[in-house]
């Protein structure tokens, strides 16, 4: 029987536009990784890509197998008011969550750059919602 000390995983929410994709990935394992997971749900889920903003018309294609790519993620800059921005975070090499020191139900926003954007800096997309009082 599994002790709650043996669960090395962690859910991380991945941000980006209006999406969000709930993972359950294992803290141990590399950037590299869990970006396939992560390429893997967004293919089956968002086949004709991942939606902008609600404001903004557009999708964001997401890569095949075998493309040329790179994912990048970002942490709130404030946790608590995602419009506060993001912070870039180095998921090269051997980065893992743990590394990080992610926790769990850590918020990510991600940024998809194709062959012809990667020598571009990532911008992080997220939609906030708005509550619109009814009068």
């Amino acid at each position: 029987m599994a002790r709650d000390d043996d669960v090395t995983g962690i859910s991380l929410r991945f941000k980006y536009g209006t999406q969000t994709v709930f993972l359950f990935v294992d803290q141990l394992a590399k950037f590299a990784e869990i970006s396939e997971e992560l390429l893997d749900v967004l293919r089956e889920s968002y086949p004709n890509g991942l939606i902008i903003s609600a404001s903004r018309p557009g999708v964001t294609p997401v890569p095949k197998k075998g493309d040329t790519y790179r994912v990048s993620y970002a942490v709130p800059k404030n946790p608590r008011d995602f419009e506060a921005g993001w912070k870039p975070l180095d998921t090269s090499g051997e980065a893992t969550p743990s590394s990080l020191k992610l926790r769990e139900n850590t918020a990510l926003a991600f940024a998809i750059q194709t062959e012809e954007a990667l020598d571009s800096e990532p911008v992080f997309t997220v939609d906030i919602p708005v509550l619109i009082d009814e009068e």
